[in-house]
């Protein structure tokens, strides 16, 4: 998808009139859609930010401040006209050059989330200590609504109960189709205790040896005359034993004993 040249371009004053003399804004659209852009524009482009509604990508090109829809673009501010025409050339080249090259580049899906700057506040122990590189909680609080900084910076920001996380799914040309999100613990300890082996299930201790033996490679794929062959066992018995596993387990087929498996780690 190399982007080709702009079209409906607009070219509106704006701002207020000093010294430089007026400000210009632009208005263009491209033909291609641009949002497979986005996570490439945010992991290599400074100063980038994804966001939603509507999804954009914002960022600053030669001191131009850039904000892409998924055809549209507006940008400012410009002196004249052929300063407009020039950065519609550069930020072409810039987007194909993206594009070009978009297999050996990163791609950072993280979206910002414009929170009021009250509520951000709230959570600052409102001392004013300038750790966090802002001259007051307050305007750190800004910064933080608008992409600008992180929560770590602050040493007295409070510790989150969750993180939110979402992860990119691609097809085999490394395009996203979609995002899968989930809700992780917060606690680094939690999870690692959360990632032992644990045997609390009640199922656990109604197996017999050879149950789990038979469990362990039910999991891995295997099937009843693999199973068999690997234990030196008759077809028969291992049909048996995964007929009682089942019943144990209170699951209705292989793959339901398999995720059973898997979640109390008899791997």
């Amino acid at each position: 998808m190399l982007v080709q040249d702009a079209k409906n371009l607009v070219i509106e004053r704006g701002g207020v009139l000093n010294c430089l003399g007026p400000k210009l804004g632009a208005r263009f659209d491209y033909d291609a859609d641009l949002r497979p852009l986005f996570p490439l524009i945010k992991g290599n482009l400074a100063n980038a930010q994804l966001y939603d509604r509507p999804e954009r990508v914002q960022f600053l090109l030669d001191g131009i401040l850039c904000t892409i829809y998924a055809q549209e673009v507006v940008a400012a501010p410009f002196l004249e006209r052929d300063q407009v025409l020039r950065f519609i050339h550069r930020l072409t080249a810039t987007l194909n050059d993206l594009y070009t090259r978009r297999h050996s580049l990163g791609r950072n899906h993280r979206k910002t989330t414009m929170l009021p700057v009250y509520d951000i506040y709230r959570l600052l122990p409102g001392t004013n200590c300038t750790a966090c590189g802002q001259p007051s909680c307050l305007a750190f609080a800004a910064a933080l609504s608008r992409g600008r900084s992180y929560p770590d910076r602050c040493p007295g920001f409070r510790q989150p109960i969750a993180h939110h996380a979402v992860y990119p799914v691609y097809d085999q040309n490394g395009n996203l189709v979609s995002t899968l999100e989930m809700e992780l613990a917060a606690d680094a300890d939690e999870l690692n205790r959360q990632a032992q082996p644990t045997r609390e299930h009640p199922a656990v201790a109604l197996l017999t040896a050879r149950e789990e033996e038979v469990l362990r490679l039910l999991a891995k794929g295997a099937s009843n005359p693999e199973i068999a062959v690997a234990l030196a066992i008759s077809p028969h018995t291992v049909k048996t034993h995964v007929g009682h596993l089942f019943d144990k387990l209170g699951v209705n087929d292989r793959t339901q004993a398999a995720v059973w498996a898997h979640t109390h780690h008899y791997l």
